[in-house]
């Protein structure tokens, strides 16, 4: 694939930094403690975050240096042997793991994962498709559908098979979530607020009144979390057509997950804050 850079400019490309840049900051985690006196977990220090997504009560955070696990009992530690800069990852509602990214200490690997999945919680990992060709820097997927932005190419692209893909067209953009149930309705985050679309991303328009929003997940049919470029939670309770600003982060997000029971999982630059009562009010869960 031709490889056409996509210039985003404003508030937006500083929040593309985060979401796209591939940081340098911090080490692998290799354990945790829970002395710090807030009640969160505090531990190495992550690199730049990705993505996070969890699965029965694990928080997988991808990073620059590798995908790791934060277990219940508050200590973290690597999910794979496989340091990757995973910058793309999202939890399929197969409860697969997919991922794109570079790879770090690997030399047979191409600069390119392409898609990436596994089935045992990040410990291997197969290659699916694009591998050498493309670096998906956001993934959603979900009633069989992926949809993910191609970093080079500034394309977002979609598949049924997680083999063959189709492109939509470059779209400048930060994050894609998909409608669970509904694979063909889907939402964009871009500077000008947040995009709908109800036939597989081949239209979308704009939410009429809706924050600009740089992350988003969609967790249940009509409820929709989004979190602005300051930090600020928002939340749809019917689709997208009205939104409830809820409370802050404490700053800008890297990534965000929200689980199906409301809660929201937020990676600031030196912690991970959550909230229980969807986004009402958040508390430190793990800090380095």
């Amino acid at each position: 694939m031709t490889k056409r850079p996509v210039l985003l400019s404003g508030a937006f490309a500083l929040a593309g930094l985060i979401l796209a840049g591939c940081g340098d900051d911090g080490e692998p985690v290799d354990g945790a403690q829970t002395g710090d006196p807030t009640g969160a977990a505090v531990g190495e220090a992550f690199a730049h975050i990705h993505g996070l997504g969890m699965v029965e009560d694990v928080l997988y955070v991808a990073t620059h240096n590798g995908l790791f696990a934060i277990w219940p009992d508050g200590k973290a530690s690597a999910a794979s042997s496989d340091d990757h800069d995973f910058m793309g990852f999202t939890v399929a509602d197969t409860g697969e793991l997919l991922a794109s990214g570079h790879p770090n200490s690997r030399t047979d690997l191409p600069p390119d994962l392409g898609l990436l999945a596994s089935s045992d919680s990040g410990a291997t990992w197969d290659e699916l498709s694009l591998s050498g060709e493309v670096d998906f820097h956001t993934l959603d997927a979900k009633g069989g559908a992926v949809y993910g932005y191609d970093s080079g190419s500034g394309e977002l692209l979609t598949s049924t098979d997680r083999e063959n893909w189709t492109s939509l067209g470059q779209i400048p953009l930060a994050d894609v979530a998909i409608k669970p149930d509904e694979a063909a309705t889907l939402l964009l985050t871009t500077e000008q607020g947040p995009q709908l679309s109800s036939d597989g991303g081949r239209t979308f328009a704009p939410i009429d009144s809706a924050p600009v929003i740089m992350l988003a997940e969609w967790p249940h049919a009509d409820e929709i979390y989004g979190i602005a470029p300051d930090g600020a939670v928002h939340v749809s309770g019917d689709g997208g057509a009205t939104w409830d600003e809820r409370a802050a982060i404490g700053g800008r997000p890297q990534a965000m997950t929200v689980t199906h029971d409301g809660s929201v999982y937020a990676a600031l630059a030196d912690s991970i804050v959550a909230s229980t009562d969807g986004g009402e009010t958040f508390e430190p869960f793990y800090s380095w």
